[in-house]
């Protein structure tokens, strides 16, 4: 995760994709749209979560499904 202050992080090349795939079916035009589509209408919790916490969530199951 970027040090506290940057708001840029590094995904694999898979989750780029799997990011892109949701920018077309969904009519998002950037992967923090898609990342907040994602987030929006697939996490079902009580608890909020940081941006930085669902990033990380969202690369840790791109990596599971490969």
């Amino acid at each position: 995760m970027p040090p506290e202050g940057y708001t840029t992080v590094t995904i694999s090349d898979e989750l780029a994709e799997k990011l892109t795939r949701i920018m077309v079916r969904h009519d998002r035009s950037s992967y923090a749209e898609a990342i907040e589509y994602a987030a929006n209408t697939t996490l079902v919790q009580e608890d909020e979560i940081t941006v930085q916490e669902l990033i990380r969530m969202l690369a840790d199951r791109a990596d599971e499904m490969d």
